[in-house]
């Protein structure tokens, strides 16, 4: 049923008059996901969390980010541990939105977490990126990540989790240096 709604809904697909797998015209990728080809490939990245608490832990991250059908999309698959031990894992699917001419990140984690945010782009050799983290109860807690590019093969990732008024104001900040 979600796919014949998928099929009402796209114009892509509504506009579609021959059958799947002839030579119909396929939709052309978004060019407007271009400025993230910068991001596509193979990541390392070593980090550090800072908890409320003020206490510190090291991780690191093997990242992978694509583009995804027909280029409409970009996955960055991501999988984090502590001295190689594996301790979470998480997909980002980055998108387009021409009508509010922003760029859109939806993020799921083994942990049930989900999150949505928006940035108007790369601003010189920074992408900011604002939105919400939303917990398996449905709270949502607000998120902002910054991607700072420092080499033509390197950048880094700040990430800040604010934990609102009932947690005092605190938030939890994670950093990390990622390389090709």
């Amino acid at each position: 049923m979600a796919l014949l709604a998928a099929a009402v809904l796209s114009p892509a697909v509504a506009q579609a008059t021959e059958p799947l797998g002839s030579s119909a015209k396929r939709v052309a990728p978004t060019p407007a996901l271009q400025p993230l080809k910068k991001l596509t490939g193979k990541w390392t990245c070593t980090g550090v969390t800072t908890l409320p608490d003020g206490s510190q832990l090291a991780f690191d991250t093997s990242s992978t980010a694509k583009f995804i059908l027909d280029g409409n999309f970009m996955r960055w698959q991501e999988t984090n541990s502590i001295e190689g031990t594996p301790i979470a894992s998480a997909e980002y699917i980055w998108g387009w939105d021409a009508q509010q001419g922003l760029f859109t990140a939806d993020r799921f984690d083994n942990s049930g977490q989900r999150g949505a945010q928006t940035t108007p782009g790369w601003v010189g050799k920074v992408l900011t990126s604002t939105g919400v983290l939303i917990q398996p109860d449905g709270t949502s807690l607000p998120l902002t990540t910054t991607i700072t590019k420092t080499a033509k093969n390197a950048f880094t990732v700040q990430a800040v989790v604010s934990l609102g008024a009932a947690a005092g104001g605190a938030s939890v900040l994670s950093e990390s240096s990622c390389v090709r």
